[in-house]
């Protein structure tokens, strides 16, 4: 029997920049703003035109 004690690793997240308004973790937010979102976010931001797809990635690092 195994305990773990760790959290699971984060992903890894990626700053946007917001095409049109959108509500992010409840907040409402204009165009313009910046959020910091995973991949699968990203991904369904670019679908939807919440975002741009010309985005450079701008993640910590």
């Amino acid at each position: 029997m195994s305990t773990k004690n760790s959290a699971a690793p984060q992903p890894e997240l990626i700053e946007v920049v917001l095409a049109k308004a959108h509500t992010h973790k409840g907040q409402p937010l204009k165009a313009g703003d910046k959020i910091k979102v995973t991949a699968d976010q990203k991904a369904w931001l670019e679908k939807h035109g919440v975002i741009s797809t010309q985005q450079e990635d701008v993640s910590n690092g």
